[in-house]
């Protein structure tokens, strides 16, 4: 791949400084509408989700999430039209420049960098893994987002019969309303997607992916519209925060008589990290959480983030410019094709660096993409109740076809040059 720059100085700058940087206008007009009708197809063919009548169909929803909704994050993994966006050239060729001059792939020793002459603090650009060519990576197969409005979501919630039973069969109706009323979708927490305490080594690894990136298929400009939120910045204090063990000054409250006082205390972390998922603790980590932002986007446009970043998306999504029916107005030129509901769309997406534990990770990943699976490796919160792929005897597909044959056509269909590279078909 030639060593395109898609970022001027300037935009590399502010990645390095904030850990996060919005690109505009990823995708044309019309791959954006592409995009569109592709997702609306994938709904209402998959899951029987029709966009313009969500009321009614929004439950199918549930049927798509191995989250339990949070985040609005649905298991849609293999469309063609998500594919395109997941290979798009110019998303890769910024993620080679980030990696380029945001982590170091020569080698470097992390002392090195921690000396005390130099004059600019380089530190939070090392990893374990070592040196890498910046221009070879791996795509990371992920899902999609499409969160409804929360009121909508809460609508629907209460609709739905407890473990699949309606009300009238329920032995006790008080507390079958109470768990019905619980929302099909939910905010996603803030969290890392790493885990602090071992980030600095490769122990229990499946994969390292500096990078986390989504293109926003609709535009996100007001907060609490179900939108990314993200702690700019913290990458570069990442290390310092691990290394006081998480501690933070939190504030206890306590009462002598009837003076109530506080007392501050240094207080270990509660809260451990479940794979490369690590939840921020509300009490814990007020301050951080304090600092959270609403990172706005529009739609066609790209979001990328240091994995050191904490974020989520807002705790509600109360889209302005609709109502939380589908009957509203909307400015947007796409509502014709999404409708009007202000439901939140992304496609996520991010890449690998060529290094050895992410060859391997893609060679497992190819498999569940040769059978159209659900991927099973990537700390994807996906539950492992199916068998999985069998690494020493050849795997099959859906078709029945043994590992390595799958058509050759069906291939170009849905996958460039760079795209098999990507996926790992074709060596670098």
């Amino acid at each position: 791949m030639p060593d395109e720059a898609p970022l001027t100085p300037q935009q590399i700058a502010s990645y390095l400084r904030e850990g996060i940087l919005v690109v505009d206008n990823l995708l044309s007009p019309e791959e954006l509408s592409s995009a569109h009708h592709g997702l609306v197809q994938t709904l209402r063919g998959d899951y029987g989700v029709d966009v313009h009548h969500l009321e009614e169909t929004g439950h199918g929803l549930m049927g798509a999430s191995s989250t339990n909704g949070a985040g609005g994050v649905l298991d849609v993994f293999y469309p063609e039209w998500k594919m395109k966006i997941a290979t798009n050239e110019t998303l890769f060729q910024i993620t080679c420049q980030l990696w380029k001059a945001a982590y170091c792939h020569d080698g470097e020793e992390l002392e090195d960098l921690l000396d005390c002459d130099v004059v600019e603090d380089k530190s939070y650009k090392w990893h374990p893994f070592g040196a890498f060519d910046c221009n070879r990576g791996y795509m990371y197969i992920d899902r999609i987002g499409y969160r409804i409005p929360t009121a909508l979501a809460e609508r629907i919630g209460k609709q739905q019969p407890k473990n699949g039973q309606h009300q009238c069969n329920s032995t006790n109706s008080n507390q079958s309303k109470k768990l019905r009323k619980r929302p099909i979708q939910r905010s996603l927490t803030p969290h890392f997607d790493c885990c602090p305490e071992s980030y600095h080594n490769t122990t229990n690894k499946g994969k390292w992916r500096p990078i986390q990136c989504f293109v926003s298929l609709t535009d996100n400009l007001q907060p609490n519209t179900g939108g990314f939120e993200a702690v700019p910045g913290f990458h570069r204090e990442f290390r310092s925060w691990v290394e006081s063990g998480r501690k933070s000054m939190s504030t206890t409250p306590h009462r002598d008589g009837d003076e109530e006082q506080s007392e501050e205390q240094q207080q270990p972390h509660p809260q451990p990290c479940v794979g490369e998922y690590t939840h921020l603790n509300p009490t814990h980590d007020r301050e951080l959480i304090r600092r959270i932002q609403h990172i706005p986007v529009k739609a066609g446009s790209v979001v990328f983030w240091d994995n050191r970043i904490p974020h989520g998306n807002s705790y509600r999504n109360d889209p302005p410019l609709a109502d939380d029916d589908g009957g509203g107005e909307t400015n947007s030129d796409y509502s014709k094709i999404l409708g009007t509901s202000g439901s939140r769309a992304v496609v996520y997406c991010s890449f690998l660096p060529d290094v050895d534990i992410n060859r391997i990770f893609v060679g497992k990943q190819l498999q569940y993409w040769k059978m159209k699976r659900s991927p099973r490796v990537g700390d994807r919160w996906i539950k492992q109740e199916d068998e999985g792929v069998d690494e020493k005897e050849g795997a099959f597909d859906a078709k029945g076809k043994q590992d390595g044959e799958v058509e050759k056509n069906e291939v170009q269909l849905q996958l460039t040059d760079l795209g098999q590279r990507l996926i790992g078909l074709l060596e670098w």
